[in-house]
């Protein structure tokens, strides 16, 4: 079950993050962020659209206001390093096709969820801290919002969902991935992925 809800609860997090810009206030960019993510998926202004047209509306609205390769990046560690540059790429393009897959995955047949966020932690001057609680299939799950600011500005760095951190547990994955397998082996597998039916059920690597 954790595993499931990690999935998903990423999905959700990158998605719910994605306009965090410098100048705006984090925690209400998130919420506006959140109800615009979620229309995708509920609102009958997207009804008529394909499931690829919003896939696409979403991807649209995430790169255009969210670098998601930091949260990649911490994910992938120094194993970054093991791979030549277009593998680097192209596990860059994979990742952020499954994170739009699990969400779109994880939503269907579900009801809307309700996303409730605390106030804003300020750990230091370049990072802070938004707890929120996200209610989905009348079950509440704590979700940790870990943000640094960038010169891109306020950036996700990591979520941690149930006390686990998304990061450090998909870091763990990978690590024990490059111990015997390859950079093109990592693409495989994440290829393979999107290939299946139940990415929310299980995005183990």
């Amino acid at each position: 079950m954790i595993r499931k809800f990690q999935g998903v609860v990423l999905a959700l997090a990158v998605l719910f993050s994605s306009a965090l810009c410098a100048g705006e206030s984090p925690r209400e960019k998130l919420q506006s962020t959140i109800d615009a993510a979620l229309d995708v998926m509920y609102s009958d202004s997207y009804a008529e659209m394909s499931l690829e047209e919003k896939q696409a509306e979403v991807r649209k609205a995430l790169e255009a206001n969210f670098d998601l390769d930091v949260i990649i990046r911490r994910a992938i560690g120094r194993n970054w390093n093991l791979m030549n540059e277009p593998e680097q790429e192209k596990v860059l393009e994979l990742v952020k096709q499954l994170v739009i897959k699990a969400y779109f995955d994880g939503m269907e047949g579900k009801s809307r969820p309700e996303v409730k966020l605390g106030e804003v932690t300020t750990i230091t001057d370049k990072r802070i801290e938004i707890q929120s609680t996200i209610s989905l299939d009348d079950k509440n799950y704590s979700v940790l919002y870990r943000l640094g600011r960038m010169e891109s500005g306020w950036q996700i760095y990591d979520i941690v969902a149930e006390n686990i951190s998304i990061v450090s547990n998909y870091r763990q994955q990978i690590d024990d991935h490059f111990r015997k397998g390859s950079g093109a082996e990592l693409i495989a597998r994440l290829e393979e992925l999107l290939t299946r039916n139940d990415t929310d059920e299980d995005i183990h690597i």
